[in-house]
């Protein structure tokens, strides 16, 4: 997506957050802007006089661009001699491959199979695999057993295929090549995958006996409790128990007691196995833990030994944490294997637990080595032991050579006109292929590299793949500071929450789009987004406007601020607001009311948003630090939870 990275091209400059980048023009600005003429051009469909514009652009490094666009938009009527040549002088292009992989397509769906097979380089996906399969039966190849094995491999998956393998399927069913448990096998990946419609579509290949299966596992699909209460359903057979127990995982969702009593009438007929019963025990105590109904605790410590895993372990001691149990919370963890009793999370409710059992010194080994460590629970240790934080920061060496070897290779000095020209998309694409396979020492050049160009999410994302996880002027840039700054001083909200918020929803990257399409540097719904500009008397945002970072910033920071006004100025409440909305927070809020904010934040019933608060806290300790110097206690955002009682309030100081 274009634009999505403030350009100035007149002047040849990048403008982040308020601060000139070092990725500056270099006098190559009139080629630019030619360039970008001709581009935008071809990307409109339109044609140019390619001859004439790579002479006046010789040398300038995305000359080679216009005659990608340019077959690009030809590629059916391309001829086989300029695709080559293409590919031949500009192997080291990332599109290079795609133009590939699009002119095979196109040679595939004109059945020109002996130019398709001169062409082939044996990868792609699906389609590609089929067009490839079909050229090799029309070129004279014919059809062996590793034909046939292949197009069995590429029909038995749990979802539909590309048209391109319609042909392929066809040879398969007219040879009769497609065995009944393959057949089977694909209705029963299908199935558990919920593409219901593709079973239905295969139903007529199946023979009698396997369209009853379906028609009962159909049944299952539609209402679980109606089928299960089915007499002739039974779990004897290899094929009855994949029905009979997808539809015990599925009541288990929806309805828990339901799949407890029918359990029970299948246990009692012989028409489930003991072991099969057990695990869909083990998945009815996981889903009452997930929901914390009160009978969750009963339901996982009733499970046997033998379904004891990690899951229903680390869910056993979270249901104590919730309500509080702190001896049994010990219990809890301490039958963990040594693996998982040493995550963060355990280490802190296990001292933290002895600690409210009045076993002090115990519980000041553990939180005294946990209170050296940069992450959530380490911050809640260091509160508990009335310490400040251990930011740990050190600084990557920037080695001058390692980073001018960086911005010389050939696509990251694309890359760098990418950005310029505001083509972020590519300008990744180009930056990634450049530094595929490059050690430690690479990465953290780049990142620095990164960094100087004002490219935040390309540097975070560098820093990490270096191994730099403690530097945090690389890993927590404070990125776009005069917009991010002055957007929550006009909204009222802590700048370091804003940081926090965009660090955990973005990474800085202001293209970024979510699988829910959230947009840009802090994620803003288009809705979300259309609503607030409604209430504060603004236009309504486009969805350009929401990949824009000072539109972006300023309608995230005004919802933040609605957050925060409704929840009384809590960002641990507006925080779950923000990321799984207002209405199910009020939810937490009343369900959990009085229950201290650490032990509150680990009954969110959404992982998702459980991690995501536990990361915003983390991350607002380590902007706050950057900004000021310092980090402020969670200990006090902790103790404004409205209605819920203080934690923290008891350090071991105060005991000895």
């Amino acid at each position: 997506m274009r634009r999505c990275i403030l350009t100035v091209l007149s002047a040849g400059l990048l403008f982040f957050g308020g601060a000139i980048s070092t990725l500056a023009a270099d006098g190559n600005d009139e080629q630019r802007q030619r360039f970008l003429a001709a581009y935008e051009r071809l990307e409109a469909g339109r044609s140019i006089d390619l001859a004439a514009e790579q002479r006046a652009l010789a040398g300038y490094p995305l000359t080679p661009y216009l005659a990608y666009r340019d077959l690009h938009n030809r590629i059916n009527r391309a001829e086989p001699r300029e695709v080559r040549r293409f590919l031949d002088d500009h192997e080291g292009l990332p599109v290079s491959g795609l133009l590939h992989n699009r002119w095979l397509s196109s040679l595939g769906r004109r059945g020109e199979w002996t130019t398709f097979l001169e062409f082939d380089h044996g990868r792609g996906g699906a389609a590609l695999a089929c067009y490839r399969l079909r050229a090799e039966r029309n070129a004279g190849g014919g059809i062996d057993d590793t034909w046939l094995q292949s197009a069995r491999e590429l029909w038995t998956v749990g979802h539909s295929q590309p048209n391109a393998c319609d042909p392929v399927f066809a040879e398969l069913y007219d040879r009769g090549a497609l065995s009944a448990e393959r057949r089977w096998q694909r209705i029963e990946q299908s199935m558990l995958a919920g593409n219901t419609g593709l079973a239905r579509a295969l139903r007529p290949r199946l023979g009698r006996d396997q369209q009853l299966a379906l028609d009962q596992w159909l049944e299952v699909a539609a209402n679980p409790a109606r089928a299960l209460r089915n007499d002739q359903l039974e779990g004897s057979t290899e094929r009855g128990r994949s029905i009979v127990m997808d539809a015990f995982n599925r009541l288990a969702r929806s309805d828990r007691d339901a799949a407890r009593r029918l359990l029970d009438r299948y246990t009692a007929d012989g028409r489930i196995t003991a072991d099969d019963a057990v695990a869909v025990q083990r998945q009815i105590a996981l889903r009452a833990a997930y929901s914390r109904t009160p009978e969750s605790r009963e339901l996982l410590e009733s499970l046997p030994s033998g379904a004891r895993d990690a899951s229903v372990l680390e869910w056993t001691a979270r249901i104590k944490v919730g309500r509080q149990d702190w001896p049994e919370v010990i219990q809890a963890i301490e039958v963990m294997d040594e693996e998982q009793r040493g995550q963060s999370e355990w280490r802190y409710w296990l001292g933290h637990a002895l600690l409210e059992v009045g076993q002090v010194a115990e519980a000041e080994v553990l939180l005294d080595t946990l209170s050296t460590e940069r992450h959530y629970y380490g911050f809640l240790a260091a509160d508990s032991l009335g310490r400040p934080y251990a930011m740990n920061h050190r600084p990557a060496a920037r080695d001058a050579a390692v980073i001018a070897a960086v911005q010389q290779k050939p696509g990251v000095v694309r890359a760098r006109e990418w950005l310029l020209l505001g083509y972020a998309t590519e300008a990744r694409r180009e930056w990634h292929a450049a530094l595929a396979g490059a050690d430690a020492e690479t990465w953290t050049g780049a990142a620095h590299l990164a960094r100087d160009w004002g490219w935040y999410d390309r540097s975070v994302d560098a820093a990490n793949r270096g191994g730099q996880h403690d530097d945090l002027e690389l890993r927590f840039p404070l990125a776009y500071r005069n917009a991010i700054e002055d957007g929550a001083r006009h909204a009222g909200v802590d700048p370091a929450l804003v940081f926090a918020l965009i660090r955990k929803e973005s990474a800085f990257n202001p293209d970024a789009r979510s699988r829910v399409g959230a947009l840009g540097l802090m994620q803003v719904m288009p809705a979300t987004g259309r609503e607030v500009a409604r209430r504060h008397g603004m236009g309504a945002p486009s969805t350009d406007d929401l990949r824009s970072p000072a539109q972006n910033l300023r309608l995230g920071n005004l919802y933040l601020a609605e957050m925060l006004t409704r929840f009384e100025g809590n960002m641990i409440l507006a925080g779950a607001a923000y990321n799984a909305g207002p209405n199910r927070t009020e939810g937490w809020k009343t369900d959990n009311a009085g229950l201290p904010a650490a032990v509150w934040i680990e009954n969110i019933t959404f992982g998702e948003t459980r991690d995501y608060v536990k990361s915003l806290l983390a991350f607002r300790a380590v902007f706050d630090w950057q900004l000021r110097g310092e980090a402020r206690s969670l200990a006090a955002v902790m103790q404004t939870m409205p209605g819920i009682a203080a934690e923290l309030d008891i350090a071991l100081r105060d005991n000895d």
